[in-house]
């Protein structure tokens, strides 16, 4: 399994994903029921969420957040602080 920004090239088994009924999608491609499966996931409190986070931006440096979060050796998640 892959997620999140990965720029590294991979090979594919297509035999293997035909047979173990594999797919792959972008994050477009998810069903409501993953996108719920999740939020109750996060919210049960089992888990360190804020430990996967290694920067925060304000809005306002949008574009070096962006940057940031492309830089796949020196960055995990980014998040964009939007302040009312």
């Amino acid at each position: 399994m892959s997620v999140a920004v990965n720029n590294m090239p991979r090979t594919i088994d297509l035999l293997h994903m035909t047979y173990a009924q594999q797919s792959i999608i972008g994050s477009g491609g998810y069903m409501p029921e993953d996108v719920w499966d999740v939020q109750k996931i996060m919210a049960c409190g089992d888990w360190d969420l804020e430990s996967i986070i290694t920067h925060e931006f304000p809005l306002e440096d949008l574009e070096a957040a962006i940057r940031t979060a492309a830089d796949v050796h020196h960055c995990g998640n980014v998040v964009i602080q939007i302040k009312p």
